[in-house]
């Protein structure tokens, strides 16, 4: 299972974890505003805290048990949607 780049998974409990920096507090607020659009598009709403220049994104496994694909393929389009803006 490849994941995604600059994201970390944990088995027990089963989720991936990013942490998107961004250069201030618009390119923040317009990243959450893709994420939630993708959450929408995806029925998936991930963890997620942020401050003026980041982003922390929680996956949580759907199934309770393991990561699986829609898991990852989540992880992909919200750091397709972080652009080049974000590092971490």
């Amino acid at each position: 299972m490849n994941l995604p780049e600059g994201w970390t998974r944990n088995d027990r409990p089963p989720y991936l974890f990013r942490r998107f920096q961004f250069g201030g507090y618009g390119e923040t607020r317009a990243f959450l505003d893709r994420l939630a659009a993708l959450s929408e598009e995806m029925d998936y709403y991930p963890d997620i805290s942020f401050g003026t220049t980041y982003a922390n994104v929680t996956v949580h496994a759907r199934n309770g048990a393991a990561i699986g694909t829609q898991d990852l393929a989540f992880a992909r389009r919200a750091s397709e949607l972080a652009g080049a803006g974000s590092e971490g």
